[in-house]
């Protein structure tokens, strides 16, 4: 006890002794009762501090995507699809004088008088829409109406003079006053 007694505190050390006993007291406290519910922000977090598992699932959004994989093997191959028809349009440009000047291929003039052209397209075309307007080719001269339609004597056509068939398409072409046929340039085409 004299020991104690003749050990003399500084005023400094009485201090110091008061505010380690503060310090660790407020420590405790904290250690003791949790901090209430969203009392620390982001002024309190120190950057880069917390880890993955201090985080609920999808709260952290994703980071970029990474560069793709390699391709996988190819599947089985899928059912046929349905068939195809015939080429979808064949078409011709037909001079004055009844002769192919160009065309889409296996089309061939059966028969040509004054204003009137029969052509063979190869395949029926009385179900078919059938175009035809006004050429140019060795044609510059004023025309009328150009008319088209199949031969055959169906519904949709007409009786052909000759190549009187589903497959033959007639082309008519007037002159300026639509009064009488006459030979002008033409474009005709079968659509299906």
């Amino acid at each position: 006890m004299r020991l104690i007694r003749k050990i003399r505190f500084s005023p400094a050390t009485v201090v110091a002794g008061i505010a380690l006993a503060i310090a660790l007291s407020g420590t405790g406290y904290a250690a003791v009762n949790a901090l209430p519910r969203n009392s620390v922000t982001t002024v309190q977090v120190k950057d880069h501090s917390l880890l993955a598992k201090d985080f609920k699932a999808g709260q952290i959004p994703r980071g970029a995507q990474g560069p793709a994989g390699p391709a996988g093997q190819a599947g089985p191959a899928g059912p046929p699809g349905p068939a195809g028809g015939a080429a979808a349009i064949k078409w011709a440009l037909v001079n004055p004088n009844g002769s192919i000047a160009s065309q889409s291929g296996g089309i061939t003039v059966t028969n040509h008088t004054t204003g009137q052209t029969i052509l063979d397209f190869g395949s029926a075309s009385n179900t078919k829409l059938i175009q035809a307007s006004e050429g140019l080719a060795n044609d510059s001269a004023v025309r009328g109406t150009v008319i088209a339609g199949p031969c055959g004597g169906t519904a949709e056509g007409t009786t052909c003079t000759a190549g009187n068939d589903t497959n033959h398409v007639i082309v008519r072409t007037y002159n300026a006053a639509n009064a009488a046929l006459e030979d002008h340039a033409f474009y005709v085409a079968v659509f299906g």
